[in-house]
């Protein structure tokens, strides 16, 4: 079972839970569609195939090519795209969307007001803040789920960064946080990784106040300290950087096509 559609029935069991709901969207930007079109692809220019369901236009898109073929029972052109850019496409021109129409226990209309809360929250930027720690600590709160939600999130990354710790941190006598440490990041990956962080605190439902993510080089003098006290996200051993890897870092420059 494809991914988006385990996080859709966790959702549909569960409808008054945010966790669920908001895991969905998280593996929904993630998740590349097969964007339903009235032709093929011209100059960068898709013109998507419409439902219109009262008096409002939706596109519709699918995680596999085969739904996409069931539900419209002939060859079709099409356009693969992830859920973050399509939305975005679709908000400029206050466009719905319709996913895996006809797939059991999968289909779901989002109307134009829920794409554009969805592209809200990817868009959202961290606070960016200049301040010396006092002290880095041992954590015991931070939660299972998280720490393994930014693993799959960062895993196309690995090769791009050296190691990824978490630790408590104190500023002052009353101010304490989570520490996100990102040790020998490339410099062109900071941006985007620390961007695919923040999706993962915004589409995961957990109160664990500030959470903070820093830079340090990887031979860092605290770096020694954090890595005494820390707990490490453990990734798989790579020799070179994949394709995936390289799409994170170019993700923030990812321009989408124009809909027509």
């Amino acid at each position: 079972m494809k991914q988006l559609n385990k996080a859709f029935l966790e959702m549909s069991r569960n409808p008054e839970n945010n966790d669920a709901r908001l895991n969905y969207y998280g593996v929904l930007a993630d998740t590349n569609l097969f964007l339903l079109l009235e032709q093929e692809p011209s100059n960068e220019i898709l013109e998507p195939k419409f439902i219109q369901l009262e008096g409002k236009n939706f596109a519709l898109a699918f995680d596999s090519e085969e739904s996409l073929s069931e539900f419209y029972g002939e060859a079709a052109a099409f356009a693969e795209v992830t859920g973050r850019v399509l939305a975005k496409m679709l908000l400029e021109e206050k466009i719905g969307l319709g996913i895996n129409l006809g797939v059991y226990e999968g289909e779901l209309l989002l109307p134009w007001e829920i794409i554009e809360w969805f592209v809200n929250v990817l868009d959202e930027a961290p606070n960016l803040v200049q301040t010396t720690p006092k002290k880095f600590l041992r954590t015991e709160a931070f939660p299972e789920i998280l720490f393994k939600a930014l693993q799959e999130k960062l895993m196309p990354a690995v090769g791009l960064f050296d190691e990824i710790w978490i630790c408590a941190v104190e500023y002052n006598e009353d101010e304490t946080s989570h520490l996100i440490c990102l040790m020998g990041v490339q410099n062109s990956a900071q941006q985007a990784i620390v961007k695919s962080i923040n999706e993962v605190l915004s589409f995961t439902n957990i109160d664990l106040g500030n959470i903070d993510v820093a830079h340090f080089s990887y031979d860092d003098e605290v770096c020694t300290k954090i890595r005494e006290i820390g707990i490490k996200l453990q990734f798989p051993e790579v020799s070179e950087v994949k394709n995936a890897a390289r799409d994170v870092k170019n993700k923030a420059a990812l321009q989408p096509p124009k809909l027509r």
